[in-house]
């Protein structure tokens, strides 16, 4: 910075001095004359530089390294925005974590926004410290969490993303520190002879011989549930690695994207119109959502849409619009294919799909509640259809009521 600014400063101190006024012109005449002959030199230079350094100009580096003392991940976090640090477990009672690690089995969950285009905010917190002096580590990108995808999702363990934590106050670190640590969000290091306690962070944060590191990243609402493996690392101005030690001193654990399947609909209501009796009638969906306006009596086509992170079937029950049934117990009758004529005493019966192809409808009896047999996928929306068959009628108009739920499929 020093030679930088000298620079600059020389350069205006030529452009700031007083020129003489009493120039001769004879000078004035050889200036210029050197100016032309400067500027035909260059004129006449700058096509061979420009040929000749078409292949490129080689370039090396060599970065510092040797130290024997590579820095020491104490610590670890993860905790989300809400009072609780984890809204999918407030009490801090579930946990995947070794619970034989220092009392501490580390896991924090989180739920997913259950909103298309939602964010989850995640903050990622860390405690190193480094033998050689905290100072070799107090430099921009020293810290990096590294956090991948679950293992048994759709992206079978790929990292998700890295970055680069940066270093908070003393005072702001250990009173994050005691609220993750209180609740039980906090994993230790276990490769420090001894291994690193509650108490040995209290000390080094008060000596100021370790320091609190924090970045915030994001879930995006349809990522996959599961556990996501987070690896904290750090490096030394030597460039020297936790990884690299032996034992190896960076540091990883767990936190659980908690799954939940969720569904929105852009319809609010079915109208199914004048019907003939014993003859099946399907209303259809369509895949287009639309802004959920239209009611009775022309609602929506129906489309159903994920806000969830996981894979989900499609769950329906309809109430018997008061058309009744016949004997002293109703059936419960569902499967993939029409209802033959008397296995069934509802003097209606459904039927219902996902998407357009005739083999995944499910037949049902009223108050039965049955789940189609193909996915909804992460991100994605369908069309439902919908159909009756009544058998018979009381009476000319009927009306009722259908419910529509998720259930959540493995992945």
């Amino acid at each position: 910075m020093d030679g930088h600014a000298r620079g600059i400063s020389g350069a205006a101190g030529v452009v700031s001095k007083t020129q003489p006024t009493n120039v001769r012109y004879s000078e004035v005449k050889r200036v210029v004359t050197i100016g032309l002959s400067i500027w035909l030199v260059w004129a006449l230079l700058l096509p061979a530089m420009a040929g000749g350094n078409s292949d490129g100009v080689p370039t090396s580096v060599s970065i510092y390294g040797g130290s024997s003392n590579p820095p020491i991940v104490k610590a670890m976090w993860q905790q989300d925005l809400t009072p609780s640090l984890e809204d999918g477990d407030p009490l801090h009672v579930k946990y995947v974590g070794d619970p034989s690690l220092n009392n501490s089995p580390a896991n924090s969950q989180f739920l997913p926004p259950m909103v298309k285009g939602g964010k989850k905010p995640i903050r990622y917190w860390a405690i190193v410290t480094d033998p050689d002096g905290i100072e070799t580590i107090l430099h921009g990108w020293s810290v990096t969490v590294n956090v991948s995808y679950p293992s048994g999702s759709p992206r079978k363990g790929t990292s998700k993303y890295e970055l680069i934590l940066q270093p908070v106050d003393f005072a702001t670190g250990k009173a994050a520190y005691i609220a993750a640590r209180n609740a039980r969000l906090v994993t230790y290091q276990q490769n420090t002879i001894p291994p690193t306690t509650d108490t040995d962070i209290l000390f080094e944060l008060d000596k100021q011989t370790s320091a609190v590191w924090m970045v915030q990243g994001e879930l995006d609402y349809e990522q996959p549930a599961g556990d996501y493996k987070t690896v904290i690392d750090a490096f030394d101005n030597s460039n020297t690695w936790a990884s690299q030690g032996t034992p190896k001193t960076n540091l990883e654990n767990l936190f659980t994207y908690v799954g939940v399947g969720g569904i929105v609909l852009d319809f609010n209501a079915l109208n199914h119109g004048s019907v003939t009796v014993n003859s099946e009638k399907w209303i259809t969906g369509a895949t287009i959502w639309n802004t959920l306006s239209a009611a009775e009596p022309i609602p929506n086509p129906a489309t159903v849409r994920s806000i969830g992170n996981t894979l989900m079937k499609i769950t329906i029950k309809n109430t018997d619009m008061g058309f009744g049934f016949n004997g002293v117990t109703p059936t419960t009758y569902s499967r993939s294919m029409p209802l033959p004529a008397g296995l069934s005493n509802w003097n209606v019966v459904f039927a219902a799909e996902m998407g357009s192809n005739t083999a995944n409808a499910m037949y049902f009896d009223p108050n039965v509640t049955v789940t189609t047999p193909n996915i909804l996928r992460l991100y994605s929306q369908d069309e439902l259809v919908f159909s009756t068959n009544v058998h018979k009628s009381p009476g000319r108009s009927h009306a009722g009521s259908m419910w529509l739920g998720a259930a959540i499929t493995p992945w």
